[in-house]
């Protein structure tokens, strides 16, 4: 029923604002989705040599391993990003994160399931848990777009969302300003969970872009003491490795 209503209003909106493309902004035509014919052939799609262990595209062939993860701790168990961030998708995810295209929020979960869903289903997820924004940033955006992201990708693959056992409790710095060790110590304390024990014991957390790992690291470390043994994520973007 759910599903039949979205399609409705959907339909209507589409009526009355034609939908564009989320990468360039150009109209799209009826056979078009999401985005355009010309925007599809040039998406950034990560491909091997990846990382074993965050999925990051690497250029060395004999290396398991990017430069992060042979670095840092990294406590979850894979990661499944969808494509490199770079400028095809700079400003497309700013105005997504920042000027009110919540949207777009649709596309980014259509080419995480194009992408990774099989990898998402074989990892068998309990739930989605969405990275959450703290309290001032959701006032100011009017959404957390790691939710957004979830919410669609769930009702995509028939996977629940739980937006409820993580929390932020400490409004960080914006991490695309700090090095690698700074993100680290940046984030490190600021994600919490109410919860002394959860029934979830398969989770994958979901975000817009992966970069040093940092923020994915430490909310698996506050799941980890809730008893959650088993944790993936997937993300839209992830930063070029070496």
């Amino acid at each position: 029923m759910e599903h039949r209503l979205k399609g409705i209003i959907d339909k209507a909106l589409g009526f009355i604002y034609p939908p564009t493309c989320a990468l360039c902004g150009d109209l799209l035509s009826k056979n078009e989705r999401y985005i355009c014919a010309s925007c599809d052939v040039l998406l950034p799609r990560v491909t091997e040599p990846a990382c074993f262990k965050c999925g990051k595209e690497i250029s060395d062939n004999e290396a398991e391993l990017c430069e992060d993860c042979s670095r840092y701790e990294r406590s979850f168990v894979l990661g499944f990003p969808a494509m490199n961030y770079d400028e095809t998708f700079k400003e497309s995810i700013a105005a997504f994160k920042y000027h009110g295209k919540k949207d777009y929020g649709k596309y980014f979960a259509y080419e995480i399931a194009r992408s990774r869903g099989k990898d998402i289903i074989e990892a068998d997820p309990e739930v989605l848990i969405p990275v959450p924004l703290h309290k001032k940033k959701l006032r100011k955006r009017g959404y957390n777009q790691a939710e957004v992201i979830a919410r669609e990708l769930g009702m995509r693959l028939d996977i629940p969302v739980d937006d409820k056992i993580l929390i932020r409790t400490v409004n960080t710095l914006p991490q695309k300003k700090l090095s690698g060790i700074e993100r680290e110590n940046n984030i490190k304390k600021a994600f919490h969970s109410q919860e002394k024990r959860v029934k979830y014991n398969k989770i994958m957390l979901v975000d817009d872009i992966y970069t040093t790992g940092a923020t994915v690291e430490a909310c698996t470390k506050v799941l980890h003491d809730i008893g959650v043994n088993d944790i993936h994520y997937t993300s839209i973007c992830i930063g070029r490795g070496c």
